[in-house]
């Protein structure tokens, strides 16, 4: 289903490279997160987008909007990590954390291009801009 599909074409309409997303023309979704969604809706990985039906591509937009994730438990503090890359800070209206890109999509997180000291620091960035994002989506 990812051929064609619009959440793996780049600014310029080619198929984007999934293997980073730390390109500015980087696909919106990484391949293993699609093929998570495809398995979830029940969807053939072999269909083409352009085949795929206005039910289908409805069922995969209420998958990505509803995947389940869930929590199996916690490690120590000295095997916790942060991220490295994620969406530019360019790309985002800092003031409400909405991507300029996407209007109406809001980021908040370890989604943003944003490192620091494990702790503190990245524990303050998802808390506010949790806020602020959260505070302008709703």
């Amino acid at each position: 289903v990812a051929t064609g599909c619009p959440l793996f074409m780049t600014e310029n309409g080619e198929n984007g490279d999934t293997s980073t997303n730390e390109a500015p023309n980087a696909p919106i979704i990484p391949k293993r997160l699609w093929a998570a969604l495809v398995t979830h809706s029940s969807v053939s990985p072999d269909l083409l987008w352009g085949d795929a039906s206005k039910a289908i591509i409805r069922s995969l937009a209420n998958s990505l909007a509803s995947f389940p994730l869930q929590t199996t438990g916690f490690s120590s503090f000295k095997e916790e990590f942060v991220t490295a890359g994620g969406v530019f800070l360019k790309e985002v209206q800092l003031t409400n954390m909405e991507s300029k890109i996407r209007p109406g999509l809001f980021m908040a997180g370890e989604v943003l291009d944003v490192d620091g000291v494990t702790g503190g620091f990245n524990f303050m960035n998802c808390w506010s801009t949790g806020f602020v994002s959260g505070g302008s989506a709703a």
